[in-house]
């Protein structure tokens, strides 16, 4: 699913402009994902470094050193999987584009680019009922898809800190026809097509 895999846990890049002081947040956060200790495990197994405080509340957030060499190795195919990424987003594009009842996503903009992370397509004039049962009808074929994301407000937490959804409309208009098609490195053209004939296929069914 994601770009890059650590098999568990993730890395943050810092790379902020001024005023910020990248080294100094580094810092802070590396603290911070050790509960805030002042020194890590390597500094205190040096002799008479075995000392340290807790200045904070943190969190035991620290990637292990396995998944650190996995996300390295990922890194270093980062180009290569990208490119297959791209291709997967650009085949549902050219599939999509002609339908008069689909909106694809933007993939540039500008100087910007996506990470064709995911691929999210809508369903003009659906209702949140009318993409379920799409999504439903798509399952049968056993093709996986997904829906990003469920808006905040709709979920329990946030509800019961008085979010209501009728405050975000656009939030629920982007949710309620929106179908994540699948987009992984390893999707071929046999499988491209037949996801993309499911998917028509499933549009079909409902009307």
């Amino acid at each position: 699913m994601k770009n890059v895999t650590t098999a568990e846990g993730g890395a943050i890049c810092v790379n902020l402009p001024a005023p910020f002081d990248n080294s100094e947040l580094y810092k802070e956060l590396r603290m911070m994902s050790l509960n805030c200790q002042t020194k890590d495990a390597f500094s205190k197994s040096k002799v008479g470094g075995w000392r340290y405080d807790i200045v904070g509340l943190g969190t035991k957030v620290n990637m292990a050193d396995v998944n650190a060499a996995i996300g390295l190795a990922q890194i270093r195919e980062y180009p290569k999987l990208l490119k297959e990424r791209k291709r997967v987003f650009n085949t549902y594009t050219n599939a999509f584009k002609d339908c008069d009842w689909a909106i694809v996503p933007p993939s540039i903009e500008g100087e910007k680019e996506s990470s064709y992370h995911i691929y999210a397509l809508r369903i003009k004039d659906f209702t949140e009922e009318q993409r379920d049962r799409m999504i439903d009808e798509i399952a049968k074929s056993e093709v996986a898809v997904n829906v990003h994301f469920i808006p905040m407000p709709m979920l329990s937490f946030f509800k019961s800190l008085g979010y209501d959804i009728n405050d975000y409309p656009q939030a629920y208009e982007n949710f309620k026809s929106e179908i994540s098609l699948p987009i992984y490195p390893q999707l071929d053209d046999e499988k491209l097509d037949f996801i993309i004939k499911t998917v028509k296929a499933a549009y079909d069914s409902l009307l």
